[in-house]
């Protein structure tokens, strides 16, 4: 399998800490510790800071090749402020993952990527917008997978239904389905009524509704199903549904059972919830959860 993803690269800092971060990157990261072949079309600065991102990124397996070194901007950053183990988000602007550039096919070469992902934060600026846009058109995916993701108030209306009516997979969260019941529909609706609409009007097979630690909600076949998370005692958040997007998909992918992969993502996510930072190393219970091996 070969997944593509889309958007940020960044640095969370948490309680003065930096820890490198972006939920494409996330994403990408856990995928890469699956042993799936996982790139990232980003950029970074010419900084110390993206120097530091391509070395780590590298290290989590991730390829490094559609990375672009921006001169002109810096790497991305993000204070978080946790509170109870959730976080509070001020995310810096005008930075290189804000101006990501069309890749050169020398630079794709002649990878048949298999799966794109992508979010909404990558897409406020209209010069990394017209770039997915352009990924989305010239290349063709067995799936796409929307994670929306929102971050303060950067997204518009317009972008998140292009984004909708891109994807094949859509994932998203409580809250989240209801900012968009909003905005597509003028209301905010059960969440059953909510993703039938949404799969009905976009054509979409999957919908993943998040529900913290309740677990998540999985719309396909026009069935809404209730899939149970796990307990656990949070650490922080940041990266939790990150990782719970890199598992779905993951077993989605090999079993094409969207309510059993649920399950193993409800599991990832709730073991990453209790580590700090994005990208712990997974314990040997997990791993054999996951299926990876030593």
């Amino acid at each position: 399998m070969k997944v593509l993803a889309f958007g940020e690269i960044l640095f969370d800092v948490i309680e003065g800490r930096p820890f490198l971060g972006g939920a494409p990157l996330n994403f990408a990261a856990h995928l890469a510790r699956f042993g799936v072949d996982s790139w990232i079309l980003s950029g970074v600065g010419v900084d110390e800071l993206g120097d530091n991102a391509v070395a780590q990124i590298e290290k989590q397996g991730v390829k490094t090749t559609l990375i672009q070194r921006d001169a002109e901007h810096p790497t991305g950053t993000v204070e978080v402020v946790l509170s109870g183990g959730q976080p509070d988000y001020t995310i810096s602007e005008g930075v290189a993952y804000d101006f990501i550039k069309p890749p050169g096919e020398k630079e794709l070469g002649q990878t048949a990527f298999d799966v794109l992902y992508y979010g909404t934060l990558a897409q406020r600026n209209k010069k990394s917008r017209d770039t997915l846009a352009k990924v989305l058109k010239e290349n063709q995916f067995r799936e796409v997978f929307y994670d929306v993701n929102l971050r303060q108030g950067f997204y518009t209306e317009e972008v998140l239904r292009n984004s909708v009516k891109n994807c094949t997979i859509l994932k998203l969260n409580d809250e989240e389905a209801g900012v968009l019941g909003d905005l597509f529909f003028g209301e905010r609706m059960e969440m059953k009524d909510f993703a039938a609409r949404v799969a009905e009007e976009f054509r979409i097979g999957t919908i993943v509704i998040t529900t913290g630690a309740k677990g998540c909600l999985i719309y396909a076949d026009e069935t809404l199903h209730f899939v149970e998370g796990f307990p656990a005692k949070v650490a922080d958040t940041v990266g939790a549904g990150d990782s719970f997007s890199a598992a779905f998909l993951y077993q989605y992918m090999l079993h094409k059972d969207p309510v059993k992969a649920a399950g193993v993502a409800n599991r990832l996510g709730a073991f990453v919830a209790s580590c700090r930072g994005a990208i712990p190393e997974y314990s040997p219970e997990i791993m054999k959860v996951l299926g990876i091996k030593k």
